[in-house]
């Protein structure tokens, strides 16, 4: 089920890879039939169209493989991104069951800590200047 809403699977390639196969098959087999036709017209004529042809076939192939490429980088990172999901979602889950505190936990716990401390010099303070007076 993941394969086929993640785009081309194995199965696609290969079947790809077939029909590459088959037509090139069907390639070498034209070939063959104008080969043989090449009594019938100049062998430069016919070897520049079989040439051409070959290009084309080429140029086709190279195309298919890039599609290829390109469709089963995206479906790469397509499943990377759903794994980072649930990597994060999972972690978060942990930490809370886990009553861990967060970065947010402890910059809250720091913020806190720090205005305790200019409470306390404060009334330190005022403290001494009592005492001071009180003397």
């Amino acid at each position: 089920m993941a394969q086929a809403k993640a785009g081309l699977g194995l199965e696609d390639v290969t079947a790809s890879v077939k029909r590459m196969r088959v037509e090139g098959e069907r390639l070498v087999s034209r070939l063959r039939r104008e080969a043989g036709a090449l009594t019938g017209r100049s062998r430069r004529e016919a070897l520049s169209a079989l040439l051409g042809d070959a290009r084309k076939v080429q140029e086709e192939l190279r195309k298919r493989a890039t599609r290829a490429v390109q469709d089963i980088e995206k479906r790469r990172d397509r499943i990377l991104a759903k794994i980072e999901e649930q990597v994060i979602r999972t972690a978060e889950l942990l930490i809370k069951r886990l009553r861990v505190a967060t970065l947010d936990d402890i910059g809250t716990l720091r913020a806190r800590i720090a205005d305790l401390e200019r409470r306390l010099d404060t009334l330190a303070k005022e403290t001494k200047e009592k005492e001071g007076k009180a003397a």
